[in-house]
C-alpha cells in the first residue's frame, strides 16, 4: 500500500477531515504531472505526489480556504514561471460536530433536532442532575465536569459548531474565552443584548481581545424568527447554525 493509499484509509478510519488535490492538467511545468496528488490534512502534507515545491504550496494555502467552504471544486493556478495549471480539490469532511455547552432546556430538544440532522452531538455541564442520558438518550457524548476547562481540552476543528446556553453569563464568559481563538466553524451565546454588550466591553477593555475575534461570536444566538417556547429557540439556532455551516443569507439576531 502506497503512503497515500495509508493516509486515506487513516483519515477515513479516523473521520478526519481533508483535502485531496489532484493535478488535473499542468502546462508550462515537466515537473509535474497530470494525475499527481497531494494530501493535505490541518495545513499539513501528509502524502503526495506532486515533486514540486512551489506547486505543494500553492495547494496547502488554497487548502484552508475550500475545507473551510466544505465543497469540492476545480481550481486554475497561474503559477508564472511554474505553468499554469488546473487543479481539483475534493474535500472530505469529518461529520460536523455539534457542542452543547449547557443542558438546560433548550439543550433537550436541540440535541433532538441536531441529531435529525446528522450532528455528532456532545453535550457537556456541571450538574449530573441535567448532563445525563436520560435526558439526553440521542447525543453521542455526554459530559459532567467543569465547562470552560472541558472545552479548553477538546480539539476542536472547523467542523466544530459551538452553541453556549449554560445557566448564566458566570458561566458563559469562562466558556467563551476558551474557544474565541479556536478553529471552531460557529460560535454562538445565548443571553440578552445588554448582558452581551457588557461581556465583549469587558474581553475588549481587560483582555485586549481584537475586535475581529469577538465579531466570531453570534450574540444573542439564532436566527430572527420571533421565538417563544424552548423548542422554537432550539429550531432557530440549529437555524444559524446551518446558515453558516452553507453560506447561507438569513438574517440573524446578532445582525451577522
Amino acid at each position: 500500500m502506497t503512503a497515500l493509499s495509508e493516509e486515506l484509509a487513516r483519515i477515513s478510519e479516523q473521520g478526519v477531515s481533508a483535502v485531496l488535490a489532484t493535478i488535473v492538467e499542468a502546462v508550462g511545468n515537466d515537473r509535474v504531472e497530470a494525475g499527481a496528488k497531494c494530501l493535505v490534512v490541518d495545513g499539513k502534507v501528509k502524502a503526495n505526489t506532486v515533486g514540486d515545491a512551489r506547486v505543494l504550496q500553492a495547494i496547502v494555502r488554497d487548502s484552508e480556504a475550500i475545507l473551510s467552504g466544505e465543497k469540492s471544486k476545480l481550481v486554475a493556478l497561474d503559477l508564472a514561471n511554474d505553468g499554469k495549471l488546473q487543479i481539483f480539490f475534493e474535500v472530505m469532511l469529518e461529520p460536523p460536530k455539534l457542542i452543547v455547552v449547557g443542558a438546560g432546556h433548550i439543550a433537550v430538544p436541540l440535541v433532538q433536532i441536531a441529531k435529525i440532522l446528522d450532528f455528532y452531538v456532545t453535550v457537556i455541564d456541571d450538574r449530573l442532575l441535567y448532563a445525563n442520558r436520560e435526558r439526553f438518550p440521542a447525543a453521542d457524548e455526554v459530559l459532567v465536569g467543569d465547562m470552560a476547562q472541558m472545552l479548553k481540552e477538546m480539539t476542536l476543528t472547523p467542523s466544530c459548531y459551538i452553541v453556549l446556553i449554560t445557566r448564566g453569563h458566570k458561566y458563559d464568559e469562562p466558556c467563551l474565552r476558551e474557544i474565541l481563538h479556536s478553529k471552531a466553524k460557529y460560535i454562538g451565546m445565548i443571553g440578552s443584548r445588554r448582558r452581551i454588550k457588557a461581556c465583549f466591553q469587558r474581553f475588549r477593555d481587560q483582555e485586549k481581545i481584537a475586535e475581529e475575534v469577538i465579531e466570531r461570536v453570534y450574540a444573542p444566538i439564532g436566527l430572527d424568527i420571533a421565538t417563544e417556547t424552548p423548542p422554537e429557540i432550539a429550531l432557530s439556532i440549529l437555524a444559524e447554525v446551518i446558515k453558516v455551516r452553507r453560506g447561507g443569507k438569513a438574517a440573524s439576531l446578532s445582525g451577522h
